[in-house]
């Protein structure tokens, strides 16, 4: 029994001076931190599609004038939240900066038109950057679920009296965010 009292006292002792040996290294500690962290860039998508298409229907061939003729859609963009952006608008057939453009048809004909951000009073171009105002529409993203509808008008400018045919333009949409 003796024996076994010894063993034990001498296994305590040889564990206590382990403990005591790894403790007795320990020369000191540090402690620290670190960020975590990203940056949100802004983001915005556009949609365009063939519903989107303005369309002035079917008119004489023969009117001298057809400043009544108007048109509309809508474009759909979605942008970060509190994310600033601007929609230009340039018919391809002018690349006019004030959003007028011309369709074209059979032979040489062609058809004028103007674009608009309102009602056919506030032309519609692609004169704005961030920076500046200019003739583009202007708007702020309210979030990736929230899409935002802004109306394109458009108006004939001049006389149909041209060739029976299909006119048509196309106009390049930018977003600036």
């Amino acid at each position: 029994m003796t024996f076994n009292k010894q063993l034990l006292t001498a296994a305590f002792l040889t564990v206590g001076g382990f403990a005591a040996i790894s403790s007795a290294n320990a020369a000191g500690s540090k402690t620290g931190s670190f960020q975590v962290g990203m940056t949100v860039i802004s983001a915005c998508t556009l949609e365009t599609s063939e519903t989107q298409n303005i369309n002035f229907g079917e008119v004489a061939g023969n009117a001298v004038a057809n400043d009544n003729q108007t048109s509309t859609t809508a474009l759909s963009v979605m942008c970060s939240e509190g994310a600033p952006y601007v929609i230009n608008l340039t018919p391809t057939s002018t690349n006019s900066t004030d959003g007028t453009g011309t369709m074209a048809g059979p032979g040489s004909d062609t058809i004028a038109y103007s674009l608009y951000s309102d009602e056919s009073s506030t032309p519609w171009g692609n004169t704005s950057t961030l920076e500046l105002a200019g003739n583009g529409v202007s708007s702020t993203g309210e979030g990736a679920t929230v899409v935002k509808s802004h109306p394109v008008y458009a108006s004939v400018d001049g006389p149909t009296d041209v060739q029976v045919g299909t006119y048509s333009d196309t106009v390049n949409v930018s977003v600036l965010y």
